[in-house]
């Protein structure tokens, strides 16, 4: 079997409580945005192996070539709530993208083989496709992640910064 491969790093993930606010300090201090609000219900999800609905708010903003990706849970049982309950705010995950829906679907079932400990999945057709996956060597979780960013709705909000990078003269 062919390994698939990702196409990118696609993001860097902290959990927040408070998605506007987070997204409005960081612009406001650091002059990175517009960041774009989505809430996301996938149509499958499952928790720890269990079916269990859940739903998030995501912003993402574009620095440079990378992607600054904030989210804070909404509703149902997820392991952003486990995290933030257990850690408080703060890092959670990098993501890879992968090329196509068959291609992330190849890099879950590769990953689960090698015996890593899918923590939570989600998906919505042949809109995205993601799996949340236990790195213990560094001490994190990696996403895998199909995303046909086309077909996604227009963002709910828009944030941008509204003064000065804090000391800007």
């Amino acid at each position: 079997m062919t390994r698939a491969i990702p196409a990118a790093l696609h993001h860097t993930c902290f959990l927040v409580r408070n998605l506007e606010e987070t997204a409005q300090h960081l612009s406001d201090a650091l002059g990175i945005g517009p960041w774009n609000i989505w809430t996301i219900t996938p149509a499958e999800s499952r928790v720890h192996g269990q079916v269990s609905p859940f739903s998030f708010r995501v912003a993402l903003t574009t620095v440079g070539g990378g992607t600054f990706e904030l989210i804070a849970p909404h509703s149902g049982r997820s392991v952003f709530e486990e995290h933030l309950d257990k850690h408080g705010e703060g890092f959670h995950h990098t993501c890879l993208v992968y090329p196509s829906l068959e291609a992330v679907r190849e890099a879950k079932t590769e990953l689960r083989r090698q015996g890593r400990e899918l923590i939570q999945e989600g998906s919505a057709g042949d809109v995205f496709d993601f799996g949340y996956f236990l790195f213990p060597e560094i001490g994190s979780v990696v996403e895998v992640l199909y995303l046909d960013a086309a077909k996604l709705p227009p963002p709910e909000a828009v944030i941008v910064a509204t003064s000065d990078p804090v000391g800007a003269e």
